[in-house]
């Protein structure tokens, strides 16, 4: 799977622009999905996040000011387009899901949740 890792440090000020390489790192990679899985686990720094395109499918889960871990996917087998903030319980089996070609549905995969925003283009 394709997998863009853009990583800020702990204390990065808030700018109006961001220099690569000085205020994040932005890595580009092909793995498997334990290798996918260890870095979606090391997102912990506000602004860091994780694209990943898999199959019919792609995900953002991102680092919010508040520390919570938000996802935004975008399913292309149902044509579904969701948001919600999530547990990493919950980012690890989204994660899962769409690398066994699954479909999602109205609730957030572990729990009985709707997502905060969806639709189904």
């Amino acid at each position: 799977m394709k997998v863009w890792y853009t990583h800020y440090s702990a204390g990065a000020p808030i700018r109006d622009r961001y220099q690569p390489g000085v205020d994040y790192l932005c890595h580009e990679f092909d793995l498997e999905f334990e290798d996918t899985l260890y870095l979606l686990k090391e997102l912990k720094n506000y602004r860091s996040s994780l694209l990943i395109q898999v199959g019919q499918c792609s995900m953002g889960f991102h680092v919010e000011s508040d520390n919570t871990l938000s996802v935004e996917l975008d399913s292309y087998s149902n044509g579904l387009w969701a948001v919600a903030q999530i547990t990493l319980d919950a980012a690890v089996e989204i994660l899962r899901i769409a690398v066994d070609g699954g479909e999602f549905g109205e609730h957030i995969p572990t729990t009985d949740r709707e997502w905060d925003a969806y639709a189904w283009t």
